[in-house]
């Protein structure tokens, strides 16, 4: 027989898991979106705006 402790821990790390899966779907969706639409090139992610506001690369 399965330890008490053992299965509040498996049940305690199934419910993160899924609520961090559930919780990157919007974001997911997102990137699908943009991808399907043509928007995904590397100039239009906010990313490289941040990084390449500190390093002046490619220009």
């Amino acid at each position: 027989m399965i330890a008490w402790s053992r299965l509040v821990r498996s049940l305690t790390v199934g419910m993160v898991v899924a609520a961090l899966a559930i919780g990157l779907l919007p974001f997911l969706f997102a990137d699908l979106m943009g991808d399907l639409n043509g928007l995904t090139d590397l100039d239009s992610s906010p990313f490289y705006a941040l990084i390449n506001k500190f390093i002046r690369w490619g220009k």
